[in-house]
């Protein structure tokens, strides 16, 4: 369990310059273009346009250990925010040093068409209580990044398998010592082809293009059958990730799960995971939701009115899932790793994940409206 004397120990005052850090939002624009097409950030962003603030690494002994990888600091960005090796290299720029190559397939899978993210007004943090109920479109931006709350929809696109070889080799070449890079799968399901081999074409794939540490996505709806996600269900897991192990021998796998209310499902999960040789577990994605206009349609258009509900209101039932998943990996020796996202908008609230149970720390959208978030949290833990 990682708690704030983590982040104190290992960041020391030599790590960063004395320059001050600009403002983030709403004075500078997100990276990301919301009403822009995924393919368009992915071409032409991350849209920055500010400095680069100098960062001197800690000394090597102060370092830790990620999954065998020696990384600076427990701070990361998950799978989403990093669209290619143009965004791992500006975030890693930025001080996060655990990050995320966003998902990838076996095969070319197109973007849903724009709108993909869009503000929403949760009217408060958002629970499993909460689940069922309508959400709306915020009327305007938020004031601050406390209250940043977003709904997004993508359809996990990617590139060619000859694109994402040579982009990902760049984007581990483009890390500085001291930080580690995982890249996140997913298998497809298709007519007439296995959907348990397709996650094992895609993590080779990740493993062909050099990756060390590869993470399989279960937290989004993939259906396998009639019987739901794949992250409740600890059967599938086991013989997804027993596959996958197959093919990517000694690399560590991760894998990315979405809220699970349950401590006995979150038991046979973690369970599940560690007899098919999982390493670490990260949770949790988005809060799933219907996002609807005030006419009732589809606030992402036809055919998605339920999308992840994403920022600061899913805060707390991610820190419930890292508590709920620490206990269960202490009281039951699983040793795994636990990594925690969801709802860190704020430097502040990195530390509440490393007291609730978490040894990694990730921001998503918290990185994207305010790219300063890792340096802020630096200079923070000084204090």
């Amino acid at each position: 369990m990682q708690k704030k004397i983590l982040s104190e120990k290992v960041l020391s005052k030599k790590g960063l310059s004395q320059r001050e850090l600009p403002s983030g939002w709403p004075t500078m624009p997100p990276i990301y273009d919301i009403h822009r097409s995924y393919m368009e950030n992915a071409e032409e962003g991350p849209f920055y346009r500010g400095p680069f603030i100098e960062r001197i690494l800690p000394p090597k002994e102060q370092w830790t250990s990620f999954l065998g990888v020696p990384v600076a600091s427990m701070i990361g960005v998950p799978a989403g925010p990093l669209l290619n090796s143009r965004w791992v290299s500006f975030a890693a720029k930025m001080g996060f040093d655990i990050v995320t190559y966003k998902t990838i397939r076996s095969k070319v899978h197109p973007a849903h068409p724009v709108p993909n993210m869009i503000y929403v007004d949760t009217k408060g943090p958002l629970n499993e209580a909460r689940k069922q109920e309508l959400l709306y479109p915020a009327q305007k931006a938020p004031a601050d990044m406390d209250s940043l709350a977003l709904t997004n929809s993508f359809g996990i696109p990617s590139k060619d398998p000859d694109f994402l070889i040579k982009d990902i080799e760049n984007a581990q070449k483009s890390l500085h010592e001291g930080q580690a890079m995982i890249v996140s799968i997913v298998g497809t399901p298709r007519p007439n082809e296995d959907f348990v081999e397709d996650f094992a074409l895609a993590a080779a794939l990740a493993k062909e293009a050099g990756s060390r540490l590869i993470e399989a996505d279960f937290s989004c709806p993939n259906v396998v059958s009639c019987e739901g996600s794949i992250h409740t269900n600890p059967e599938t897991i086991y013989t997804l990730c027993k596959r996958m192990k197959e093919v990517i021998g000694n690399l560590p796998l991760i894998i990315k799960v979405g809220v699970i209310s349950q401590e006995k499902t979150m038991k046979e999960v973690m369970q599940a995971a560690v007899r098919s040789g999982v390493e670490a577990i990260c949770g949790i994605n988005t809060v799933s939701m219907k996002v609807v206009n005030p006419d009732g349609s589809p606030a992402l258009g036809p055919n998605r009115i339920q999308s992840g509900v994403c920022g600061g209101p899913i805060r707390g039932a991610a820190l419930d899932f890292i508590k709920m998943a620490s206990k269960v990996n202490r009281e039951e020796q699983f040793g795994l790793t636990i990594m925690g996202t969801g709802g860190v908008t704020l430097p502040e609230h990195f530390d509440l994940f490393f007291e609730a149970g978490a040894d990694v720390a990730m921001s998503a959208v918290g990185m994207m409206w305010d790219p300063f978030l890792a340096l802020r949290y630096s200079r923070l833990s000084l204090h």
